[in-house]
């Protein structure tokens, strides 16, 4: 099972998080839009993804990253920066996050 926490603005939260935990071998274990509080809860819950959506108000996904980078975090960090499209691409990468953590 792939673990992941996503950084998601309040009005895409539903459905990224709806996109993300419709694949099986993937669990959401905390979504904010806050990123001093993902990051904190990254530190905590070390999930196996750390995802950074682009529609985070006012995030500068370089920064977010660099800052997870700098906590020594083992998370594989994903940005998802086009918030205007279906996360397809998103949900094609953490689908072989979780078959490459556990083939079959």
């Amino acid at each position: 099972m792939l673990t992941v926490l996503v950084l998601v603005g309040r009005e895409r939260a539903t459905e990224l998080i709806s996109r993300i935990e419709s694949i099986p071998e993937v669990c959401v274990l905390s979504h904010t839009h806050d990123t001093s509080l993902a990051l904190a809860r990254a530190r905590v819950l070390l999930p196996d993804a750390l995802v950074i959506d682009g529609s985070v108000p006012s995030a500068n996904a370089d920064a977010v990253v660099h800052r997870a980078r700098g906590l020594g975090l083992p998370s594989e960090l994903i940005v998802h920066a086009d918030g205007r499209h279906p996360p397809d691409g998103l949900v094609r990468t953490l689908t072989r996050l979780a078959r490459d953590q556990h083939p079959v």
